[in-house]
């Protein structure tokens, strides 16, 4: 192992990357060798091609992500899955996550101490139609929650701000939106509250083409951020950025 490859293992990280498979081609580049068997499949279903193209792209982005944290890309070799159907790699201090909206897709890649577990997720949502967001509120948060949404003046951020950080804490664990009823969320005191994910930080964010939710299961010493433009990753900066503790 390569002193490179060691010191990129021994800090904590999170890197996260996104991109749009409608302005980049990368997806179409990936060796046959390297991906699932069912990745390769094809099917006339527009929908389904579409989502075959999102795959393509998380694969390709989280392959970047590991090269710029200087980590080896063999490990996209030996991704397994949870019962749940959660994909994860078998070292479990390098943990990542994916989520895509229409032609949006985001991946996240966090590296901790080989000595502490990883654990992350994120969810994007790129609003296409207008909703009944009151109505959907009341299918899954309290009567406070909803309470404070009637309040604000941006119904549609603060109605993706509630879904979102639901949807990250979930995705950390592989558990669906069936319990979305389950979590807690105190928008005031930024706090969530959810037996379905351990203690760290959640951090929200509108200031992307969609809005944005990461967690994380401990604070990472640094946070990069990357735009996959013309096939090549370009470091952004994230300013607006509301940060939860959960549990």
């Amino acid at each position: 192992m390569s002193t490179t490859f060691e010191c990129a293992w021994q800090n904590k990280m999170i890197l996260i990357a996104w991109g749009k498979t409608t302005e980049n081609s990368c997806w179409q580049q990936i060796r046959r060798n390297l991906v699932h068997d069912d990745l390769l499949k094809y099917n006339g279903n527009s929908r389904i091609q579409q989502r075959q193209k999102c795959r393509y792209l998380a694969y390709f982005l989280l392959k970047q992500l590991l090269q710029e944290a200087e980590i080896s890309t063999a490990l996209l070799n030996k991704i397994e899955r949870t019962v749940s159907g959660r994909p994860h790699f078998q070292a479990e201090h390098v943990d990542f996550n994916i989520s895509h909206s229409s032609d949006w897709v985001a991946v996240i890649l966090k590296v901790s101490n080989k000595e502490q577990k990883s654990v992350v997720g994120i969810d994007i949502e790129l609003p296409v139609r207008s909703r009944n967001y009151t109505a959907l509120l009341t299918q899954f948060t309290a009567k406070s929650e909803q309470n404070w949404f009637e309040k604000q003046s941006n119904k549609e951020a603060s109605f993706y701000r509630i879904w979102c950080l639901r949807e990250a804490v979930l995705k950390s664990q592989g558990v669906g939106i069936a319990k979305l009823s389950s979590i807690e969320h105190n928008p005031l005191d930024l706090q969530i509250n959810t037996p379905f994910c351990p203690q760290g930080e959640l951090i929200f964010t509108s200031e992307l083409p969609f809005y944005l939710a990461y967690f994380s299961n401990r604070n990472a010493q640094k946070v990069r951020y990357f735009l996959l433009q013309h096939d090549k990753l370009i470091e952004e900066k994230l300013n607006k950025q509301l940060k939860y503790q959960v549990n």
